[in-house]
């Protein structure tokens, strides 16, 4: 994202603000979009947004027995994000 805005902004465009504070943006508020997403918007399990993020979810006894990483229920997750981020989603 900083490549990008660095870029943006050589080419004379503002590139992608923050509306409020007109900072740059930056990951974690793409993250923290997809997290209130999911909540707010799907009916996506919270686990499941977790690990798409990449956090460290449940206690060490389930995550050692745990043995998927639902890869397949995720693609489906991310591609209704970006259907979401494109606006094709209701």
């Amino acid at each position: 994202m900083r490549r990008i805005q660095e870029s943006e902004e050589k080419s004379g465009r503002p590139g992608f603000l923050n509306p409020r504070p007109h900072r740059p943006a930056v990951p974690h508020g793409l993250r923290s979009s997809f997290r209130d997403w999911t909540a707010e918007r799907t009916s996506y399990p919270r686990d499941m947004a977790e690990i798409a993020l990449a956090h460290t979810i449940a206690s060490d006894v389930e995550r050692a027995s745990r043995r998927t990483y639902m890869l397949d229920k995720r693609r489906e997750m991310m591609d209704d994000w970006a259907k979401f981020i494109l606006g094709s989603n209701p």
